[in-house]
């Protein structure tokens, strides 16, 4: 269980770098929308894998029933 606490950690991080970096690219002076949407999507992303790496660890077998159909 150590290894997907690692893992959790890691995605609140990776979340939290990409959230500052698309803040950051929207005030630049030259924004591009494009490159703020792909950094947002990132981030959402890193949230539904910690989410499912959450049900993973609690109960393999809802995790199977849930995420591997």
């Amino acid at each position: 269980m150590r290894d997907l606490d690692l893992l959790n950690e890691y995605l609140v991080r990776l979340r939290q770098e990409r959230l500052q970096t698309a803040h950051n690219q929207a005030i630049a002076n030259e924004p591009s929308l494009l490159e703020i949407r792909v950094c947002a999507r990132e981030a959402e992303l890193c949230t539904r894998i910690r989410e499912a790496v959450v049900v993973l660890a609690r109960d393999p077998g809802k995790f199977l029933q849930e995420f591997l159909p």
